[in-house]
């Protein structure tokens, strides 16, 4: 099933700001998945309290640094066409990155409805 698939089926709808919501239990089926990356967008502080597994942190405020279209910073260049998804506490912060990162050109991006918390009602793996 493709990730589009996913979207539309888990309540995914299209926002018309190139990126899509997705709930948490349909973001945990593409956990481990290597075209897919997951990216924490809260402060260090938050993250240092547990994220996902294997998540990149990527504090909001220093997104521009990370996401560099070319891969030169710490997330994949565009020509990779990872599925990204982004997480915060709520989904607020994480939708905001959403938006950014479609505007730099990347494909495929997801705000993870409802955060962390969401992501750990669902099941998913967590670090500390």
């Amino acid at each position: 099933m493709s990730f589009g698939n996913i979207m539309s089926m888990f309540g995914g709808a299209g926002n018309g700001a190139g990126f899509e919501n997705i709930s948490a239990g349909s973001a945990v089926q593409f956990h481990g998945d290597e075209d897919s990356i997951f990216i924490d967008v809260r402060s260090h502080g938050e993250i240092n309290g547990g994220t996902i597994k294997g998540a990149i942190a990527a504090p909001l405020q220093e997104l521009s640094n990370h996401a560099q279209p070319d891969g030169s910073g710490s997330l994949p260049a565009i020509a990779e066409k990872k599925r990204i998804f982004i997480v915060c506490a709520s989904g607020a912060r994480s939708g905001v990155a959403a938006r950014q990162m479609a505007q730099l050109g990347y494909e495929n991006v997801a705000n993870l409805s409802g955060g962390l918390g969401a992501w750990v009602r669902a099941g998913g793996p967590v670090q500390r």
